[in-house]
């Protein structure tokens, strides 16, 4: 499977001809260049400014920032996040300084500063192995696909995971010394990995791509990357005070984990099938994915090679999809390596179509610049309209748009004029970034739009408002035990003094019967029950509601502090009895 015909043939090879323009450089000196030149850096421009983050990496932000202000380093805190994910985003919240808002904005700007340099070096790496079309495209439309990722995947874990991968693809592939390479795309792949764990799958489909073109590279980066992942868990397990007890007792807290119910084969295959219609949804550009598959297989010149090329992006799916099954929470970051599969599938794709017959895939083009335009209004559809369903249909026009694309290009037709191949790429521009509009969905749940950009930024608000009522209340700087989420204690910013600077292993299901005997439960506890507890507590009733955890924390912080009641107030303000 070395070299799927993505590599320029041999001069000696070449058969001049107007509608096969393999060596021909992507211009972007154009007026089509320079249109989607300028509309894809105004699009990233727009989206740094305005999205701002997650409230999962506002958690992760404010246990750094609230424990840090105690003397408590990364390696010391709970953060639901492993170690090096800890370290990663305290070092690149160290650079950021202003207001929440422009620290986000600096995040998000270093965030495509990452996505710039990963697509430039993929693309140095792929250029040797294909034409400079194909991996300027490739490159350049994986490294797009992260940069105008949903608010809800920017900078998570997942996010990272895939980074770190293309890193490692491009080092695997990109220098000529096969054991250099392997070591080399080996620190940033067991990275990969230990972002979450989890994202050992985004790891695995990196060495599938580099299966895909060099099996020797990819059995040399696995057996390298095998070893670089225990080094690196060595040292997580060394610096980080209590990583192992952490890795132990987060499953713990996981409901939905996999084996933690009956396993019912229809129900699971529904729920995928609900979980993928969803993110479509969410991510457009993944409903081309079937399409640009059929346009690449066609391009190849032998049967042995489409069906692999068919078989290998059907792997990279199934890891995919394999990893949020896995993790049963269906979250939508989870699924953010087919996003960067399919962008990048899709840019090849239409690489090697023109390299093939001088012209666009035009009705796979067109359908991804109306999933573009058509994406942000899914919010204002009937209510009794499953965006799931419209989501399938889309991928099932995708495939006859690329089967209607086969058939014009076999049908006789008159000498047209030459399309620059920059307009395709501003129509998946715009696909791409369909995910920034104020009206775009951000959480979308068994095929409703559950919330969009603009009204994510309004609880925000809504929560920082709370956040201001109670620092009114608190004397200015004086350490707080938080009974809050992280995106209430990211807006009070006060120090905490525990290391578990929200209470997560205390808000789990009745039915996790377990929890309360593990030590990270104990030691959370610990934090109420101290010697010398802090004198004030911020609750928050709708996430910690204290007829709902078990009853003994709950009498363990009436003991300790004496709560108002909350009459109407997101945050209330507890004092040490």
């Amino acid at each position: 499977m070395t070299d799927i015909s993505t590599s320029t043939p041999p001069a000696a090879q070449r058969v001049p001809s107007p509608h096969r323009p393999a060596s021909r450089r992507l211009r972007l000196t154009s007026p089509a260049g320079w249109t989607t030149a300028i509309t894809a850096v105004g699009l990233l421009i727009y989206t740094t400014l305005t999205a701002g983050v997650f409230l999962d990496l506002r958690y992760v932000l404010a246990a750094l920032r609230t424990t840090g202000k105690s003397g408590l380093s990364p390696s010391e805190v709970f953060a639901h996040r492993p170690f090096f994910y800890r370290w990663l985003i305290a070092g690149l919240d160290s650079v950021t300084g202003g207001s929440n808002a422009v620290r986000e904005a600096t995040l998000r700007l270093i965030g495509v500063a990452l996505c710039a340099a990963t697509g430039v070096l993929l693309h140095r790496a792929l250029r040797r192995r294909m034409p400079e079309r194909d991996a300027l495209l490739v490159a350049g439309l994986a490294a797009l696909a992260l940069a105008f990722a949903p608010v809800i995947d920017y900078l998570q874990p997942e996010w990272f995971a895939i980074v770190f991968a293309m890193l490692a693809v491009a080092a695997a592939l990109g220098l000529r010394n096969r054991w250099q390479a392997a070591v080399l795309a080996a620190l940033p792949l067991g990275l990969a990995v230990l972002m979450k764990y989890s994202t050992a799958g985004t790891a695995a489909m990196a060495l599938v791509v580099v299966f895909a073109v060099d099996r020797v590279r990819a059995l040399l980066l696995a057996a390298a990357s095998a070893v670089a992942t225990g080094l690196l868990f060595a040292v997580s397990a060394w610096s980080g005070s209590r990583e192992l007890q952490w890795l132990r007792d987060m499953p713990h807290i996981n409901a939905h984990a996999w084996g933690k119910d009956p396993l019912v084969v229809s129900d699971l295959l529904q729920r995928t099938a609900d979980y993928l219609g969803d993110r479509i949804a969410l991510t457009p550009v993944l409903a081309l994915l079937p399409g640009a598959l059929l346009l690449f297989a066609a391009t190849l010149p032998s049967r042995r090679q489409r069906v692999e090329a068919v078989l290998g992006t059907l792997l990279l799916v199934a890891i995919g999809l394999a990893v949020v099954v896995y993790q049963g929470n269906w979250f939508a970051y989870h699924g953010e390596s087919l996003v960067a599969v399919a962008a990048a599938l899709t840019g090849l794709a239409i690489g090697r179509w023109y390299g093939r017959h001088g012209r666009p895939p035009l009705c796979l083009t067109v359908l991804a610049l109306l999933y573009g335009v058509g994406t942000p209004l899914l919010a204002h559809v009937r209510a009794d309209v499953d965006v799931d369903v419209l989501a399938w249909l889309a991928s099932a026009a995708a495939l006859l748009a690329g089967a209607a694309d086969l058939l014009r290009v076999r049908a006789p037709r008159p000498r047209a004029p030459r399309i620059p191949v920059a307009l395709p790429v501003l129509a998946l521009v715009v696909c791409l970034a369909a995910t920034v509009w104020p009206t775009s969905g951000v959480r979308v749940i068994l095929g409703r739009i559950v919330t969009t950009n603009a009204e994510l930024k309004v609880q925000a608000q809504a929560a920082e408002t709370a956040a201001e009522q109670v620092k009114a209340e608190l004397p200015a700087g004086v350490p707080v035990l938080y009974l809050t989420f992280g995106q209430q204690a990211y807006y009070i910013d006060h120090p905490t003094a525990c290391r578990y600077p929200f209470p997560t292993f205390f808000n789990v299901p009745k039915q996790l019967t377990d929890v309360p005997s593990l030590t990270s439960t104990r030691e959370n506890v610990r934090c109420i029950t101290q010697d010398h507890p802090a004198a004030y507590a911020v609750y928050q009733p709708s996430w910690l509601s204290l007829g709902v955890i078990d009853p003994r924390i709950a009498a363990d912080i009436r003991r300790t502090y004496d709560c108002p009641k909350p009459e109407g107030r997101q945050l209330v303000v507890c004092t040490l009895r």
